[in-house]
């Protein structure tokens, strides 16, 4: 589709990122499938009707012979790397599964169910790198959403630095908010002052993890109070991740929307803020 919208054809595209993801797997992931050993020689190639010719491998020890994608993210796929990986980059930047599975429709339904599953499991591997205590201010918010005929609530933490946390809840409990909260520390770092909206969790939830809790009542004080406290950053992070959910919300399950938000907040974390964004995703997708 991409490339019909450029009058090319689709390998003018994704093949360049194909022999790039490549060169990387043969630079840092080498290894047998069955032993693990590196001791590993070049054996020719596999041919490909639609990508180029997938570099085969013979392990010295075992005498194993697999392709480069063996045991790793890309195995199995009928679709280019390079392909795959401008999918899920335009995925989690615009949240439109659906044109996504256009796009890539000739793998069938499985198939592409499948390369979402193991796309988000990875990206999900990664939800504790930002765990760097910094000053301990956060700002919290949840925001409500309808999807497969039930109210969820999408709960969000922001750290001073600007890295987020973000998860789904089915309630909204102060036991559910302290348990988001507990995760969101383990994931970010000690939550030592929290700027919250004045929803009738937090005061309880803060309470029993002994956080300080700061709450701007808006309906009474507007966004920001007199103290200067204010909820302004995670409600920036709302206005701009909203048409983001709302779009890749379509999933069968509670725990598939998990998996997804999830996967987005490591995108915003480890991927959109790097200074080499495609490089960061394609290290993160391309790691065993």
């Amino acid at each position: 589709m991409l490339a019909k919208a450029f009058g090319v054809p689709g390998y003018f595209l994704w093949n360049p990122l194909t022999l790039l993801i490549r060169s990387f797997l043969i630079e840092h992931l080498c290894s047998c499938p069955d032993c693990g050993s590196t001791d590993i020689v070049r054996d020719g190639f596999g041919e490909r009707k639609t990508m180029p010719d997938i570099p085969m491998l013979e392990c010295n020890d075992c005498g194993r012979d697999f392709c480069l994608r063996a045991d790793t993210i890309f195995y199995w796929k009928h679709a280019s790397e390079g392909e795959l990986f401008i999918a899920s980059w335009i995925f989690f930047g615009m949240g439109s599964r659906g044109w996504t599975r256009e796009w890539i429709r000739g793998l069938g339904e499985f198939c592409c169910s499948e390369w979402f599953r193991r796309l988000e499991k990875k990206l999900v591997e990664y939800a504790g790198d930002a765990s760097e205590f910094l000053d301990g201010f956060f700002q919290a918010d949840e925001m409500y959403i309808h999807s497969f005929g039930e109210k969820l609530l999408i709960f969000g933490v922001k750290r001073s630095d600007g890295k987020i946390f973000e998860t789904v809840l089915q309630g909204h409990s102060a036991l559910e908010f302290a348990s988001a909260l507990k995760s969101a520390e383990e994931e970010l770092g000690p939550i030592v002052d929290l700027d919250t909206d004045a929803h009738t969790s937090y005061p309880l939830a803060t309470e029993w993890l002994g956080i300080h809790h700061r709450p701007v009542n808006r309906s009474e004080e507007g966004f920001v109070n007199e103290k200067g406290v204010h909820s302004n950053g995670v409600e920036n992070l709302w206005s701009h991740d909203r048409a983001w959910i709302e779009a890749a919300r379509g999933y069968g399950s509670i725990e598939t929307l998990k998996r997804a938000v999830k996967a987005h907040q490591v995108y915003h974390n480890q991927i959109k803020g790097s200074p080499f964004p495609v490089w960061s995703f394609l290290t993160i997708l391309s790691g065993k």
